[in-house]
């Protein structure tokens, strides 16, 4: 679609734009017959000028036909030097005949005279109309190389967001994939250890790990998920894990009121309590609690998971998954909005997650389980 004609903004001021020049070429011509007076060059200079501009409409499609390059430059120029002429003959002739309208008007007495307009128009003044028509036609082709320019480079810029787009969203699916198999890995680890210690507890970890799994499907396909699912699937992961470590794993999972509905990237938070359970608890002989706690405002969302570590032991360099994965999820989902902090001191191991706010909060809960 031609590109003036498909938007209205751009109608108005293509339209507004020939107004003005049908303004100042009717000043020009009040200007060579003075004794016309500038209304009457209104009425004789403006309704050509529109038609013009309608006329000029059609460069758009010379440029697409001739678009500029060094091996078509001349072709470029004979077809717009063609179509320059054959508006402004176009215009010539809608001129003297508009004139001609006039000239009867006049007769019925309806318009003050033109002076010498009903005589005819002279040669010069024939050659003027139609050098301008053919200098109105270049400078709208001009417009339309760069309409086409801009076009050009918007859908290129449409094409490369794009691209993008599915550039993310496949590193995104990569980096939750990497989680089931990772968590899976360490469930069988777990089951295989309590096979021969507790066979009763090694049947229910395998019934629970196999909900886990089949709500992580469910919601790990989804985008975003509500942060009160994101919470019911920590606290999935805690029972499984307790049924290993018994008493020693105690845990505190909190939702500040009113952020239940606060969307949030699924997973988010369980490899940050997979690694709270497996760098934090399994180490202490004592054991210890991982405390999950949930907030938000009306612009950003807060998550912290903290867990009691051995102050003497080295911090753990993990396996390359976890909180690395969490830390490239959010910041390939939200950028440099999303900021992740960890702090290591007096016994305790916390991480904090900020990221913008990505649905509307509703009724939230706050629960815990120990």
């Amino acid at each position: 679609m031609h590109p003036i004609l498909g938007s209205a903004r751009r109608r108005t001021l293509y339209l507004a734009s020939w107004t003005v020049i049908g303004l100042l070429v009717a000043v020009a011509w009040s200007a060579a017959n003075p004794e016309a007076g500038l209304l009457v060059a209104l009425a004789v200079v403006v309704p050509p000028c529109l038609v013009q501009g309608f006329v000029c409409l059609s460069a758009w499609y010379v440029c697409r036909a001739a678009p500029l390059g060094a091996r078509s430059m001349v072709r470029a120029l004979a077809m717009h030097t063609g179509a320059g002429v054959v508006a402004a003959a176009v215009w010539v002739t809608v001129w003297a005949g508009w004139t001609g309208v006039l000239d009867g008007l006049l007769a019925l007495g309806g318009l003050p005279a033109f002076g010498g307009a009903s005589g005819g128009a002279s040669g010069a003044q024939i050659a003027a109309v139609f050098g301008a028509g053919v200098l109105l036609f270049w400078l709208s082709s001009l417009l339309h190389y760069l309409l086409a320019a801009f076009e050009e480079s918007r859908g290129a810029e449409a094409r490369e967001l794009g691209l993008e787009v599915l550039a993310r969203e496949a590193e995104l699916r990569a980096l939750r994939a990497q989680i089931d198999p990772h968590f899976l890995f360490n469930g069988l680890q777990s089951i295989s250890a309590l096979t021969a210690t507790d066979p009763d507890g090694a049947r229910r970890m395998c019934l629970l790990l196999a909900d886990f799994f089949r709500s992580s499907v469910r919601l790990g396909a989804e985008d975003e998920i509500p942060l009160d699912e994101e919470l019911a699937m920590v606290r999935a992961y805690l029972e499984i894990e307790k049924v290993r470590y018994g008493s020693r794993l105690e845990s505190d999972v909190a939702l500040e009121p009113g952020c239940g509905a606060c969307r949030v990237p699924p997973l988010i938070l369980q490899p940050l309590v997979e690694n709270a359970v497996r760098h934090g608890i399994r180490p202490l002989v004592e054991g210890g609690m991982v405390r999950v706690a949930a907030r938000c405002d009306a612009s950003s969302v807060r998550l912290s998971v903290r867990n009691p570590v051995d102050p003497d032991a080295a911090t753990p360099s993990g396996t390359g998954v976890g909180l690395a994965n969490v830390e490239r999820r959010l910041a390939t989902r939200f950028g440099r909005e999303a900021v992740v902090r960890r702090r290591r001191e007096d016994g305790r191991f916390e991480v904090e997650l900020r990221f913008p706010r990505i649905g509307a909060a509703g009724d939230g809960r706050r629960g815990g389980a120990r």
